[in-house]
């Protein structure tokens, strides 16, 4: 095993993992030892080991007496006879949360990692109190892919901790690619929740390999939705916005937080049945943007284009669409933007052109006020949009 690996985990594992073993009271005396039945009955000056071997013999199923003498044997440097203890100990108490915990730590410390997985695995389906601890020591045998054999087994039994995990290791930083192919697994199955494909495109778009983050998304969507596939998602507002990946994000603050508000809203004149409405407040200052979209472009010349719909747009100097470059998890200056959105108004087709240079992997399509100077981004009014699309030019 990698000593980096083993190192980190023994680490991890002495410091945040385990408790030591809790185990009945009546197995112990006033001073804590282990009390054999002749010690409760009168005393007794037999040595700790063999008295923790009498409460063996007089009962095979106690499971703590076992997990005591695997310390004993430790202690004594016979680490095999201790393995053996701990063996027995989860034979005749194969989920006990503290058995199961002190046999791990037993062997990550000594370097069986593999068999300490199988052990994990089974302590982590049985008590969610351990889970975000015993993950991370986990995250770091799948990180290290030296126990494929392990993992494997693990995921063919699909265990219902595995979203919990994949949630915990993304956000712990484990490394994305290392968790995707299981992640892709559970979506086939229909068993993956949008938190841990959320968590892994972020992760993939924030080290710069939005191509990567965008082929995965595109593998979680639902079939019915690939239709909606184009240089701009969902651009028809049909839809309610699926969380994380490269669908709309929409502002979910309420107007007197943020000064606006947005939604997908029953339009008319549109091409099907809703639209984008974002509401500007008159009495507050505008806060953050109201919808956006992290998009995956080529470089090359593209054109967006999209139909537009004013009611009482005033004050300030409206809004427009601009895209972005992403660079580092930052959005950058505009690189491209589209007409102000003032006054009141019909259904109107608009378009700006935007060129992608080298190098602006991921862009941010958003909108948001279009304020020039020092002027506050004070908007009162409401816009609509529909059809937003982009194409490329050949």
């Amino acid at each position: 095993m990698n000593a980096a690996l083993r190192s980190g985990i023994v680490i991890a594992c002495l410091i945040v993992l385990w408790r030591a073993v809790e185990v009945n009271v009546v197995l112990y005396d006033d001073a804590g030892r282990p009390a054999a039945p002749a010690a409760r009955a009168g005393g007794s000056d037999l040595p700790e080991r063999e008295v923790l071997m009498q409460l063996v013999r007089e009962n095979p199923a106690n499971a703590a007496a076992y997990a005591m003498l695997a310390r004993d044997f430790e202690a004594a440097g016979d680490t095999a006879a201790a393995t053996r203890a701990f063996r027995s100990a989860r034979r005749v108490a194969p989920v006990d949360h503290d058995v199961l915990a002190a046999m791990a730590d037993h062997l990550l410390r000594h370097g069986e990692v593999a068999p300490a997985l199988d052990v994990l695995a089974v302590l982590v389906e049985s008590y969610s109190d351990v889970r975000d601890r015993a993950f991370a020591v986990m995250a770091r045998t799948l990180a290290s892919g030296q126990y494929a054999a392990q993992w494997n087994a693990i995921l063919a039994r699909s265990p219902p901790w595995l979203g919990a995990f994949i949630e915990s290791a993304c956000r712990g930083g484990l490394e994305a690619t290392a968790l995707a192919p299981i992640y892709l697994q559970r979506v086939a199955a229909g068993q993956a929740s949008s938190a841990e494909g959320a968590c892994i495109v972020e992760r993939l778009r924030e080290s710069g390999r939005w191509d990567q983050a965008y082929q995965l998304w595109l593998n979680t969507l639902p079939r019915e939705r690939l239709a909606d596939v184009g240089f701009v998602f969902n651009g028809s507002f049909e839809y309610a916005p699926l969380p994380g990946g490269f669908d709309w994000i929409v502002d979910r603050r309420t107007m007197r937080e943020a000064g606006h508000t947005a939604d997908f809203a029953r339009a008319q004149g549109v091409a099907g049945q809703r639209a984008l409405r974002v509401v500007y407040s008159p009495d507050k200052r505008q806060a953050g943007v109201p919808v956006a979209q992290f998009l995956a472009l080529a470089p090359g010349r593209y054109q967006v284009t999209g139909m537009a719909r004013e009611e009482g747009m005033k004050d300030g100097h409206g809004a427009q669409w601009t895209l972005r470059c992403v660079v580092e998890g930052k959005p950058q200056d505009p690189f491209a933007q589209s007409v102000r959105f003032t006054g009141s108004g019909d259904w109107e087709a608009f378009s700006f052109d935007a060129t992608v240079a080298p190098g602006c992997t991921g862009q941010l399509l958003q909108l948001e006020p279009a304020v020039t100077g020092s002027a506050s981004a004070f908007l009162a009014g409401t816009l609509w949009f529909d059809n937003l699309a982009a194409r490329q030019y050949h």
